[in-house]
């Protein structure tokens, strides 16, 4: 301890000078802004004083740290000046220590001397001041901001040592240092590319973060090695501590490198298993009998990393799709098509929102298709998606351009601007050949209209694709933010939730056709042949199930299911034939009853029961999805607001 604080003083001595400077420094900080002719910029005299003092403070700490870097150990190695020190009973490490600590109050000190004289004269030391960045005035910043001083420190150092010894080693550093920055980099590259973003909220243990700090702790803690074994193990050998000093640090920054490319394949290897809830959830249409439903949602331990996956609830078979960071958008970039054999999606191209977003597509009723890359991409804001009913046409809209592609040839069928002032609502196939947007009329968007009106009306716009021609249909009024819509498979009707009414209303014209019910737990889905199914919770803890004529007012068929508190369609399986499940404790983790119902002549199959999986967004315990051993899967679609099943025994 003796050894340590002689040569830690020592040091001091030498450099005393350092404080002198910082103290100017900060006297310059402080009298500048008074000079005649300086410019405020409508800041305040404290402000411009804190905030000059910062910059010359961080200015004049970078420079003591590469100063120092290049003469505490390097300049006394080769100038042999080192031997002074093992001359006498003293320990490498309490030389090793002594300087580097000294070292460290010199450069963090010229910093911490530049803020006093401004801070003396009522100078504003915050980064949110003059600089406006809040960011930088909390502990982490300031931390973050001391290592990467260390940094320059030990990397000035080893650079310094290296080019000194004249050795033919350096050929051996420049070799080590592209094999190094190769796998890191790698490894950088593919948690960009897969849209992870440590920054966000954690679910579970926050690797990510943990890493991220590791990616400045662990190579310091490397570089400091490195330098300790360049005293211990070269003492005044130039050339000697040069060899253990790269073969200190070249040799555990590659194990480092390595460590980390793990870790980002780990990262992304992701299943939908280890997500801990879905911020978006589809599935096919309605009525169909496909297995395939899009999730995407933040995963365990992986904090900022949002994958997303086609999933086959039959066969527990999942594809990886590139739209999850794209999940957090109003609605995720991903369609199936109403009969339910392809699937597409958009993913950027290469790093997420910084490059162009390609659509990609999977057909889902061929067994152990891959996802492939058509000749179709965006680049801009997207602001509509639809697919055709067949799954053959794609229709977008960005930067206020709406256009329709063919999958299959990636040929651009027809393009077309849109006033500036519209803003699209949704965009939807009404057909093959006819795409029909639902878009705030301009005399809406005018400043403080929509904050006036508790309701909107929506124009209908429909672009017929056989001649090219573009005509307003209609008008959808009654139209809030929290409505929900769902569009019957041929286009030509929707069932419309507005608060707690619910309506059914020509596509096409906007003209109200029915009224399918009211209260918080009102739904209806359309069946084959144009039936519409409502279901309709009775008091007691009982629900039925109304089955009306495509006129949606005369009344076909209604089933009675007593003792039932929830009540969910899942499929057609043949026509006439309707499957649904219900639960008699509502809650969706409770085993579901699934019965067949017969159109037709109003008989009810009962099929058992069925354990289902719910997904629904993360919860704040961090628990993960639970898929395995589970029949199917339950969620609440967003945008229709009903509740959806999928169950893994899928009829033919």
């Amino acid at each position: 301890m003796r050894g340590f604080l002689a040569v830690f003083e020592r040091e001091l001595a030498e450099r005393r000078l350092l404080a002198a400077a910082a103290l100017g420094f900060g006297v310059v900080a402080v009298v500048v802004p008074l000079l005649p002719g300086f410019q405020r910029g409508g800041s305040t005299l404290a402000e411009l004083r804190g905030g000059m003092a910062l910059v010359l403070a961080m200015i004049l700490s970078a420079l003591t740290a590469v100063y120092l870097g290049g003469s505490v150990l390097a300049s006394d190695l080769l100038e042999r000046r080192l031997g002074f020190y093992f001359a006498r009973p003293l320990s490498g490490w309490a030389l090793w220590a002594g300087k580097i600590a000294a070292a460290v109050v010199l450069t963090l000190g010229a910093g911490l001397l530049v803020l006093v004289p401004a801070a003396l004269f009522g100078g504003e030391l915050s980064a949110a001041g003059y600089w406006s960045l809040g960011v930088m005035d909390t502990p982490k910043a300031f931390l973050y901001w001391a290592a990467g001083l260390l940094f320059l420190f030990f990397g000035t150092n080893a650079l310094s040592v290296m080019v000194r010894s004249r050795s033919p080693w350096f050929a051996f550093d420049m070799v080590a240092l592209t094999l190094v920055g190769t796998v890191v980099w790698d490894g950088r590259n593919r948690l960009l590319l897969a849209g992870v973003d440590p920054s966000r909220r954690p679910h579970g243990i926050n690797s990510l973060a943990w890493f991220a700090s590791a990616w400045i702790l662990v190579p310091l803690a490397i570089l400091a090695a490195a330098c300790a074994v360049q005293v211990l193990h070269g003492r005044t050998d130039l050339r000697r501590a040069h060899r253990g000093l790269s073969g200190t640090l070249w040799g555990l920054l590659l194990a480092f490198g390595i460590v980390f490319q793990g870790f980002t394949f780990w990262v992304v290897s992701a299943g939908p298993e280890d997500l801990v809830g879905v911020t978006q959830v589809l599935g096919a249409p309605s009525g169909t009998s496909s297995p395939w439903i899009a999730m995407a949602g933040p995963a365990a331990n992986r904090s900022g990393y949002t994958p997303g996956f086609l999933y086959d609830v039959a066969s527990g078979r999942s594809v990886r799709a590139g739209f999850g960071p794209l999940s957090y958008w109003w609605a995720a970039p991903v369609r199936i098509s109403a009969d339910g054999r392809r699937a597409v999606w958009l993913e950027f191209q290469e790093r997420p929102f910084n490059s162009p977003m390609v659509l990609h597509r999977l057909d889902l009723d061929r067994p152990g298709a891959e996802p492939s890359a058509t000749s179709i991409s965006y680049q801009g804001v997207l602001e509509g998606l639809a697919l055709s009913p067949d799954g053959r046409r794609v229709a977008a809209i960005l930067d206020g351009r709406l256009t329709v592609d063919d999958i299959e040839t990636g040929r651009l069928l027809t393009a077309i601007s849109l006033p500036r002032d519209t803003w699209p609502s949704r965009l939807a196939f009404a057909g093959r050949d006819r795409v029909r947007l639902y878009r705030v009329p301009s005399e809406e968007l005018l400043p403080g209209a929509q904050a006036s009106l508790p309701e909107q009306a929506l124009d209908i716009l429909e672009l017929d694709l056989a001649t090219g021609r573009t005509e307003t249909t209609g008008r959808l009024s009654g139209v809030h933010e929290a409505s929900a819509w769902t569009l019957s498979p041929d286009g030509s009707r929707m069932i419309l939730r507005t608060g707690s009414r619910l309506q059914l209303r020509d596509a096409r014209t906007g003209e109200l056709l029915a009224s399918l019910g009211v209260g918080k737990q009102a739904s209806a889905s359309f069946l084959t042949g144009g039936r519409i199914a409502v279901p309709v919770p009775v008091s007691g803890a009982s629900w039925e199930l109304q089955i009306l004529a495509p006129d949606g007012a005369t009344e076909l068929r209604r089933f009675r299911f007593p003792g039932a508190r929830d009540l969910v369609l899942v499929d057609e399986p043949a026509p006439g034939k309707l499957r649904i499940v219900t639960s008699r404790t509502g809650e969706p983790r409770s085993p579901w009853e699934a019965r067949l119902l017969d159109l037709e002549t109003g008989g009810a199959q009962y099929q058992g029961t069925r354990e289902l999986a719910l997904l629904a967004p993360p919860h704040r315990d961090g628990s993960r999805l639970s898929l395995q051993g589970k029949q199917g899967v339950v969620w609440r679609e967003p945008f229709t607001l009903q509740e959806r099943v999928v169950l893994k025994d899928a009829l033919p």
